[in-house]
């Protein structure tokens, strides 16, 4: 009877062993390698997909601002002052023109304005303010325009309209059209508190745009 006591398993069943092993080490490997480079791939795209909402201003969590000198940045433009809901400021003695072709110009500015025959309520004065008012485009149909497209107003928000009829210059500025190249100037009357300090006037064009001049230096 063989010395099962002295029997060993050949060499070769024991390499064939550590090959089996080594094979499954060599499929965990891959198998890891492939699972990390998928979460890398993923991280990369949700990096990206955020990066690129907060360039388009679509990123409803955070605002970045990525600077203009990187290539992917978007250039913010200035918003434009005239927009609507909005008042261009106009320094003194400058016009300027709206979107329909109009070209408003003060040309004279007077307060308080003498009265002859003329009751004024007491604490209040009258403001006078002429302007030019001209269709630069070279061609079209006519622009309208109005007395009541102007109005005085003050820095904290105080607001004046126009006085139309009862009181009268002879040159007071009348509700019209202009057509292209052709210009027109008239006067506007305004009651005002004799207490305010500073007054503006305020004129909303029919762009639905409002310009405010500085009517002193």
């Amino acid at each position: 009877m063989n010395d099962l006591g002295s029997y060993r398993v050949p060499r070769e069943a024991e390499m064939g062993r550590e090959v089996r092993m080594e094979q499954r080490r060599s499929a965990n490997r891959t198998a890891f390698f492939a699972l990390g480079g998928i979460a890398f791939l993923c991280v990369c795209m949700c990096l990206s997909i955020f990066l690129l909402t907060a360039v388009t201003g679509n990123n409803p969590v955070v605002t970045i601002d990525l600077g203009s000198d990187l290539p992917f940045a978007k250039a913010t433009a200035t918003p434009r002052a005239s927009a609507k809901g909005t008042a261009t400021p106009v320094p003194y003695g400058k016009s300027v023109r709206s979107d329909n072709g109009l070209r408003v110009t003060v040309t004279t500015f007077q307060r308080p304005l003498p009265t002859e025959g003329v009751e004024i309520p007491d604490g209040q004065e009258l403001a006078l303010v002429t302007v030019r008012i001209e269709n630069t485009r070279a061609s079209g149909a006519p622009v309208k325009y109005s007395p009541e497209d102007f109005a005085l107003v003050t820095p904290e928000g105080e607001r004046y309209e126009v006085n139309i009829g009862g009181i009268t210059t002879g040159d007071d500025l009348k509700a019209g059209e202009l057509a292209a190249g052709k210009a027109t100037k008239g006067d506007l009357v305004f009651f005002v508190y004799s207490d305010v300090p500073a007054l503006q006037l305020a004129w909303t064009a029919s762009d639905g745009k409002t310009r405010i001049y500085q009517l002193t230096r």
